[in-house]
């Protein structure tokens, strides 16, 4: 295989460090959109790149030859990738795919366990569950729904109620259930994609707080009833003696109610430049192994 296949896993690894410089610099909303964006390519181009690596490196195997009955010394030719790599890339390439599957039947599963909550009793898509854990979050599929639990409506006066739900119908609104598995998935195949994940991660919050905070008028307001349902979420926690404070603070609360504390944050798109670049130039690598990787397989007799 030609150079071009490693410069493609080359700029697989380049795209997955520009993420957090485009998580920096984008508003939330953007951000979600660019950061999954990259995500899609760069696991893209480095699933196919250890795929060409893998025809490539095995294709003059016995086994292999066995099976295309193809000349190993005119495939050596087109295509000199060391056997060992080949293995190597297939074992990365095995493992990746098998994550990813995981992920996704993990993130299956665990809409089929709250498929029960679309049949119960509901005020429009709000759905309440007596429940002495303060929760809420935002129930994806046919119907959708926004589940509360008791404890949270406790915990939050009425107007600081609004920002909660605004908060959980934006996430079903703009589909945000979408972008997070993509990036999880991403992130299955590509392992250097984890803190671009979690990025994403965290901008789905704050694209959904900028909502809350634009539907109920007041990003003060938006602020305080973030901070107050934590604070409940972590009293709860500490109540029962679970580490469920560890959770709170791994959705960076803090962060997120200094966002919104400040002015609205805007894009400055200046900074997409540099991953515009990278994935041009990753088209093209693209484009080239594709091609040699149709020539490797017309030498094996495959295609």
């Amino acid at each position: 295989m030609h150079i071009t296949v490693y410069l493609l896993l080359l700029a697989s690894v380049v795209l997955a460090l520009l993420g957090p410089q485009l998580g920096r610099r984008l508003a939330p909303a953007a951000a979600v959109r660019a950061l999954t964006l990259l995500s899609v390519i760069a696991a893209t181009a480095m699933v196919w790149g250890m795929t060409a690596v893998t025809v490539g490196g095995l294709g003059r195997t016995d086994a292999f030859q066995d099976q295309a009955h193809s000349s190993p010394v005119a495939l050596a030719q087109d295509d000199p990738v060391p056997n060992v790599l080949g293995a190597l890339a297939a074992g990365l390439l095995a493992v990746s795919l098998l994550r990813a599957l995981t992920v996704l039947r993990r993130r299956r599963s665990a809409l089929r366990e709250l498929a029960p909550l679309r049949k119960r009793p509901a005020a429009g898509d709000l759905v309440v569950i007596e429940a002495e854990r303060p929760d809420a979050y935002a129930l994806p599929g046919r119907p959708q729904r926004v589940v509360v639990t008791s404890a949270m409506l406790r915990a939050l006066p009425a107007d600081e109620q609004a920002v909660l739900l605004a908060h959980e119908r934006a996430h079903l609104r703009h589909r945000h259930h979408l972008y997070a598995a993509v990036a999880e998935t991403a992130a299955a195949c590509n392992p250097l994609l984890r803190p671009v994940r979690d990025l994403i991660a965290f901008h789905i919050e704050r694209w959904a707080d900028e909502e809350a905070a634009r539907t109920t008028g007041s990003r003060l307001l938006a602020a305080r009833s973030l901070a107050r349902a934590a604070l409940a979420i972590a009293d709860a926690a500490r109540a029962r003696g679970t580490q469920g404070v560890l959770a709170y603070l791994r959705h960076r609360v803090t962060a997120r109610v200094g966002a919104l504390q400040a002015e609205r944050p805007t894009s400055h798109w200046g900074a997409v430049s540099p991953a515009v670049a990278v994935t041009a130039l990753t088209g093209v690598a693209f484009a080239e192994v594709t091609s040699d990787f149709a020539r490797c397989l017309h030498v094996l007799h495959l295609f």
